[in-house]
């Protein structure tokens, strides 16, 4: 009886183990350009892990979109000898105007103890601003282009 529960358990954490890998669904950010016709939203992200999604440049009515999982290497923390996974934070630098002269840049980071799955950070760009609607909430203020 001894060795069916351990059988048991033994395969009970290697599912768990592989759906918390695979069962992760990635983050998403996304940039919407609605700006008016002709206009261009010209996007450049990058990320403190090193990543260059390089310039877009996103056409009026149309949107970029860049997916990846949140949960990046793990380092230990120093103060507290232990190993936490890093957070995945994404600098994206926001272009517009017929010379590019009004630009915003907008983080997206997740400020919480645990992994978080199949988020979506959805921002529209629009003359007199820039608009965030995080997984289907939209969030006020907007931020004004400087």
């Amino acid at each position: 009886m001894n060795h069916f529960i351990i059988s048991v358990l033994v395969i009970a954490m290697c599912l768990g183990l592989n759906e918390s890998k695979s069962g992760c669904f990635p983050n998403t950010v996304e940039f919407k350009n609605q700006l008016g016709p002709g206009s261009v939203l010209k996007v450049n992200c990058t990320s403190n892990t090193n990543e260059n999604k390089g310039i877009r440049d996103v056409k009026f009515n149309e949107k970029y979109q860049i997916s990846f999982n949140e949960a990046g290497k793990e380092r230990i923390v120093q103060f507290k000898k232990k190993k936490k996974k890093e957070r995945i934070v994404w600098r994206c630098h926001l272009r517009q105007g017929k010379k590019m002269e009004h630009f915003q840049e907008v983080w997206s980071l997740y400020v919480t103890a645990r992994s978080k799955c199949g988020q979506m950070r959805s921002y529209t760009a629009k003359l007199d601003g820039i608009y965030l609607v995080t997984n289907n909430q939209p969030i006020n203020p907007k931020l004004p282009w400087k």
